[in-house]
């Protein structure tokens, strides 16, 4: 099972590749995730500012707030759970633009692609 820090760090990696260009394209928004006690900010506004950093860089104005538990994100990456289906459970919490958080699965894949198969 892999950590949050080590989740978000395999999002880094996925949004910050050449692949992360056609992720943007399809994202084109910024995400505050509350998990557990930690906060991460996602930025997929611009082909040019693709980032994921610890903390929320957008000062409470991101597109989309979500947030779970480390245990909710957990399953989400290992495919346990959709993230719609964490929604209609209320798992997690998402509060802003709902086209973006339909497209979350889409981030979700390419940071799996990311996470070493061990830690899944």
């Amino acid at each position: 099972m892999s950590s949050t820090a080590e989740v978000f760090a395999a999002m880094k990696e996925a949004v910050v590749s050449d692949s992360g260009k056609s992720l943007q394209r399809k994202f084109k928004g910024t995400v505050t995730f509350a998990v557990g006690e930690k906060v991460y900010s996602l930025d997929l506004s611009s082909p040019s500012n693709r980032n994921v950093s610890e903390g929320d860089a957008f000062d409470g104005k991101a597109d989309l707030g979500i947030t779970c538990s480390e245990e909710v994100m957990g399953k989400m990456i290992r495919k346990e759970v959709q993230p719609q289906q964490a929604f209609m459970k209320g798992m997690l919490k998402i509060k802003g633009k709902m086209n973006l958080a339909m497209k979350l699965t889409a981030v979700l894949a390419a940071t799996r692609k990311k996470l070493p198969s061990s830690k899944l």
